[in-house]
């Protein structure tokens, strides 16, 4: 179901950014680091028999795109391109005995959303915000007990994520031209049982990211130039 949704999304947001870019009054550079974990595992008997205990590690990811305003500068959406890494540290239970298991993976991610400024002054913003994003795997390995698999070649890995993320962000005006904020997000994927995973395996792929961002006022600076 969700990869019919998922088509859909991808079309009607790729259609919005082609009509609208030309339209966006901001750009934006943001970076920085994140960690992600498998939630609410099950495997085909129905048991969680994910260990958690293992030390999350911290991965940079990097993205860019255009900000457009909806109402009065108090109320933006935005669409951006991003890379993602994530290295996970984590093990499987059999018999009591947890033996560790390290994920890495590389994603590529389109990722629409809403931003709402509930603190709205003419140098500081404190915003809210919620998007969707679509990720696609791009490069990923599995390592256990000395072996490793690559999971975009096998079809034991689920290649493709809609996750839903929330946040918040602080905002400020250097001058006329750039702003700089940072932002804190969380991000959960849908949890279905998908074709491209174990049978009968499901998860939700959750992570928590920092970041740094730099935004460049697209129409002032074209006023300034001609």
């Amino acid at each position: 179901m969700w990869k019919n949704i998922s088509n859909i999304i991808i079309i009607t947001v790729v259609f919005i950014f082609i009509n609208n870019t030309t339209k966006a009054q901001q750009a934006y550079l943001e970076t920085g680091f994140e960690n992600a974990y498998f939630k609410n595992y099950v495997n085909n008997l129905g048991n969680n028999t994910l260990d958690l205990s293992y030390s999350k590690a911290q991965d940079f990811f990097i993205e860019s795109g255009f900000r457009f305003a909806l109402y009065e500068e108090r109320f933006t959406w935005d669409i951006g391109l991003g890379y993602n890494k994530y290295k996970i540290n984590t093990g499987f239970y059999s018999c009591k005995i947890s033996t560790p298991t390290t994920y890495d993976l590389s994603y590529l991610t389109l990722k629409p959303g809403i931003n709402f400024a509930f603190v709205n002054e003419r140098r500081l913003k404190v915003q809210v915000h919620t998007h969707i994003s679509y990720d696609w795997l791009i490069s990923g390995t599995r390592t256990y007990k000395d072996n490793t698999v690559n999971l975009y070649k096998e079809n034991t890995f689920d290649k493709n994520l809609i996750r839903i993320h929330r946040g918040i962000s602080i905002e400020y005006v250097i001058h006329d031209n750039l702003s700089t904020y940072v932002k804190y997000n969380v991000a959960d994927s849908f949890k279905e049982k998908n074709k491209d995973s174990n049978i009968e395996e499901a998860y939700s792929f959750h992570t928590k990211a920092f970041s740094f961002g730099l935004l460049f006022y697209i129409l002032r600076l074209n006023n300034r130039r001609f």
